[in-house]
């Protein structure tokens, strides 16, 4: 364990906090570490490729039907009419569904109900069939050696399916990142316990925020270890905060990251490791604790705060970042959409703030309307559509100005949001 410190910044603003942290993890050695692995197709979904994909051949592989019909040549057809019909005789066509593959000497389908079959084996053609109609070509899908998806990319069905029909069976991706959650504190007890006699007794409280966060962290396309609950005790907690980053690529820390007499979070992180923020320019989130723990292996740590809404802006803040860091992928995409404030919003300046909205169709115009400051309360967060931003240096908007919110992922379609 290094004897040097990284000193702690004072509270600044989110992307200085965020550079600091990560300059903090480079000085104890600390880097992405991405290993390789290949994953059956049906398993790909939602993982990171590690490398380019190319097709290893096109699809479709030969020229194929793309109606029922009949296959013919194509210059055998050139002087059908609706006055003229051509007959065509057997031998000279054949039968064919889609999907078939073209056969030998033809190059045009036509479709069946555009041709008359005649008891003498003929069909009788009314109109001229060009050269590759209702034909797929080689190649109509995908070419042989064409890339696919890039390197970094979030694997979907649609791209399984895709990277199928060109030869693959399995992909390259990058190891999912090992995310350790551990719940810490006196009065914190599992889910569950309320349904036990005395299972949360006087001022228990149910470990929500370990679901919450490993969830997130899941759907982040990270593997999650949830850990014991920690008391507040200092040689328990840095005992248990080792074990938490055995094999883990990011620690998560719930609780502990304030400065109250039980907030244990940044002296132990200092005796493990390095500290290289506490406490940022951001409401709700402000006590996060952000550092490095430095053993054989470095990982990076955050010490999130113990109210709900703060531990979701905090892991959307800077752990999902980190996570994009360990995939090698970019970050989700965010989902903006303009509308009303319907109540005023005021922000006290000094921090960046993000406060919850609900989006209701009010005749027509989409308004957002604001959940409250709580960051306590989980149903807000729970029953909330977005995030208005309010940057630093603002003072909040006034009701009835145009305003753009972060949809938050799952919320309902915004052409679809009621009142109720």
């Amino acid at each position: 364990m290094s004897t040097a410190r990284f000193a702690p910044t004072p509270a600044g603003p989110v992307g200085e906090a965020h550079r600091t942290w990560l300059a903090c993890c480079a000085e104890a050695g600390w880097a992405p570490r991405r290993p390789v692995e290949r994953v059956p197709l049906d398993a790909a979904a939602g993982r990171t490729t590690a490398a380019d994909v190319h097709a290893l051949w096109s699809s479709p592989a030969q020229e194929r039907a793309a109606m029922d019909g009949v296959a013919v040549r194509s210059a055998d057809t050139v002087d059908a009419s609706q006055d003229r019909p051509v007959r065509l005789p057997p031998g000279s066509w054949d039968v064919v569904d889609t999907g078939d593959p073209l056969p030998a000497g033809r190059d045009a389908v036509i479709m069946r109900e555009h041709v008359r079959r005649v008891p003498d084996g003929t069909v009788e053609i009314v109109a001229p069939a060009p050269p590759g109609r209702h034909v797929r070509p080689i190649g109509e899908d995908v070419v042989a050696g064409e890339r696919l998806l890039p390197a970094g990319h979030r694997v979907r069905p649609v791209d399984a399916a895709m990277v199928a029909a060109a030869g693959h069976r399995d992909l390259p991706v990058v190891r999912r990142p090992v995310v350790a959650v551990l719940p810490t504190g006196d009065e914190i007890r599992p889910v569950g316990s309320a349904l036990e006699p005395g299972g949360l007794g006087p001022g228990g409280i149910v470990d929500t925020n370990s679901l919450m966060l490993a969830g997130m962290a899941q759907e982040a396309g990270c593997a999650t270890r949830v850990l014991p609950v920690v008391p507040d005790d200092p040689a328990l907690l840095a005992t248990a905060v080792g074990a938490a980053a055995d094999g883990a690529d990011l620690v998560l820390v719930i609780a502990g990251s304030s400065a109250g007499r039980d907030d244990h979070t940044a002296g132990v992180l200092a005796t493990l490791g390095k500290v290289a923020v506490h406490g940022v320019a951001m409401r709700p989130g402000h006590p996060v604790v952000l550092g490095v723990l430095e053993d054989t292996v470095p990982v990076p740590v955050v010490g999130v705060p113990g109210y709900p809404v703060s531990a979701a802006h905090v892991f959307d803040t800077f752990a999902a970042p980190m996570i994009a860091a360990l995939t090698g992928g970019a970050p989700r995409p965010v989902d903006r959409v303009t509308a009303v404030l319907g109540t005023a919003v005021d922000s006290p300046g000094h921090v960046e703030e993000s406060v919850l909205v609900r989006l209701e169709d009010r005749d027509g115009t989409l308004t957002a309307v604001p959940s409250g400051r709580g960051a306590g309360a989980l149903s807000r967060l729970a029953r909330a559509d977005g995030v208005l931003r309010v940057p630093a240096g603002a003072t909040g908007h006034p009701a009835g100005a145009t305003v753009t919110v972060e949809r938050l992922p799952g919320a309902p379609a915004a052409d679809r949001v009621g009142t109720g």
